[in-house]
């Protein structure tokens, strides 16, 4: 028989390389740089790719039950290789041209097609564009409007104008194209893959739940600090769309190979001189075990499936907002100083990744060394001092502030990640652990919907992000509340 760690060492691996949905923003700059598009609508694809994300853990937590854990995986691991491959194939609707890059000047003296464009001119100097034949004089600090237009590309200033300028038509088909590969089939993917290697944690190691659990999903965490630079190398040396490509590769390789060792345990299994707890829904336990497994309808007619619900959108908003906006916020309240050949707010960005992965299975083992509830408290209450202290940190303390509080922050949101899978296999079983949990994950989705852009909102409104912090504190103060008050259910 294969050893139950190589199993979990699977698990591991398919979801180091699902951790690439923390790796998007190094794709920003060079899709806009080609598409123009507003930020606001380059992060619309972040924000569906988290929203596909949690709705594929539902059809995949019900599949995992008739097909088995290989044939669920290999589903993601196509469908996530499928969405990036295609992904690359955007930039056919960039021009009649295929765009690798925009200021190269491969497309100096070439006429070049859009059937909407908004030019601008930001030069000194009045601008000489020709357009469908015709020479068009664009004054400094003025735009023109063309549509159907085929513009030669005869200087380097009228090339750089039409990046700025790209408009829509075309750039809008492949925005769209963009949401359809990047964000629906690949998050689908993300979703089918990633429901598996939790309970296949959990089955295999009864005995160490929390820890086997946080391990197989620290690979998540700890994705986006490999994947990053390697996305970033492969635009530098190929181009955005052949990043896109060559990782879509890798993700079909890694993960259906990986997928194909995945087993259930026999009926019955349990590891060697390992005898299970007495099931026991008291409230001062250290490991709850669920008295009976349910279905999601009887779950989610719980209190506690609801307790533990807002416990996961509270504090895993918290986390993806920090996420999502540490690098902004460091630059923003003057912390993003050079360093390391780089700047404080990337190196934030990887140390949160980092921790991130590392409180997954170090709030497991908490959990399974001094029980659910303490690590539940500590969770909360870290999170929750952080939330309201964060900003103040960041201002009294500068780059010494930004580090303490990512590392704090990415070993709590870690913790979130580790915790919500386990306390839901202890109180409504692990029998039908996949869909249960796939329900309850609608809480992060959710928490990817709303956190970052509220903050975002918050910022645009106020013009900082101190009221965002605020409100997350007191999400995150009624999550500690959760904590104290939280109790199994009991079957009548």
């Amino acid at each position: 028989m294969v050893s139950r760690w190589v199993y979990l060492l699977c698990g591991f691996l398919i979801n180091l390389m699902l951790g690439v949905i923390y790796s998007w923003s190094v794709f920003i700059g060079p899709l806009e740089s080609v598409f123009g598009w507003t930020r606001a609508l380059t992060s619309g694809a972040f924000t569906l790719v988290i929203a596909f994300f949690a709705v594929g853990m539902l059809p995949a937590g019900a599949l995992l039950a008739k097909w088995g854990p290989k044939k669920v995986v290999w589903l993601g691991g196509i469908l996530l290789a499928l969405g990036w491959i295609l992904t690359s194939a955007a930039g056919v609707f960039a021009t009649d041209e295929f765009f690798t890059d925009p200021t190269s000047k491969q497309f100096l003296n070439k006429e070049l097609y859009f059937d909407s464009i908004t030019i601008p001119n930001k030069f000194k100097d009045p601008l000489k564009i020709t357009v469908n034949g015709e020479q068009v004089v664009i004054p400094p600090g003025d735009s023109r409007t063309f549509t159907d237009a085929k513009i030669v590309v005869d200087s380097k200033p009228v090339l750089e104008s039409i990046v700025y300028g790209r408009g829509s038509g075309f750039n809008m088909n492949a925005l769209y194209w963009l949401y359809l590969t990047y964000g629906i089939i690949g998050g689908l993917g993300i979703g089918f893959a990633y429901n598996v290697p939790i309970p296949i944690a959990r089955r295999w190691f009864p005995d160490r739940a929390g820890l086997a659990v946080g391990i197989a999903v620290m690979g998540f965490g700890l994705g986006a600090l490999f994947l990053a630079p390697a996305a970033v190398a492969l635009i530098y040396s190929a181009g955005w769309a052949n990043a896109f490509l060559y990782l879509g590769i890798i993700f079909l390789i890694v993960v259906c190979g990986a997928g194909s060792i995945l087993r259930f345990p026999p009926e019955g299994w349990k590891p060697e001189g390992w005898v299970p707890p007495a099931p026991t829904t008291e409230a001062k336990a250290k490991v709850y075990v669920a008295p009976k497994d349910y279905v999601w309808r009887e779950m989610i007619r719980t209190k506690q499936f609801w307790m533990l619900w807002l416990w996961y959108w509270f504090m895993a908003a918290a986390g993806l907002l920090t996420i999502g906006h540490i690098g902004i916020v460091a630059k923003e309240y003057g912390a993003d100083i050079p360093m390391l050949g780089t700047t404080a707010g990337v190196v934030a960005v990887g140390m949160l990744s980092l921790f991130n992965g590392f409180g997954r299975p170090g709030f497991g083992y908490l959990s399974d060394r001094y029980g659910r509830r303490p690590a539940l408290l500590l969770d909360a209450g870290i999170m929750t001092v952080m939330m309201f202290v964060f900003l103040p940190l960041v201002i009294a303390t500068g780059v010494a502030g930004v580090f303490l509080a990512v590392i704090l922050v990415g070993l709590a949101y870690g913790g979130v990640l580790a915790l919500m899978p386990t306390l839901n296999a202890d109180f409504f079983g692990t029998k039908n652990l996949g869909f249960n949990y796939a329900v309850h994950f609608t809480a992060w989705g959710a928490a990817g919907l709303i956190g970052p852009q509220l903050a975002g909102f918050i910022r645009d409104a106020t013009g900082g992000y101190e009221a965002a912090y605020v409100v997350s504190g007191i999400m995150c103060l009624i999550a500690l509340i959760i904590s104290f008050i939280l109790k199994p259910p009991k079957v009548e």
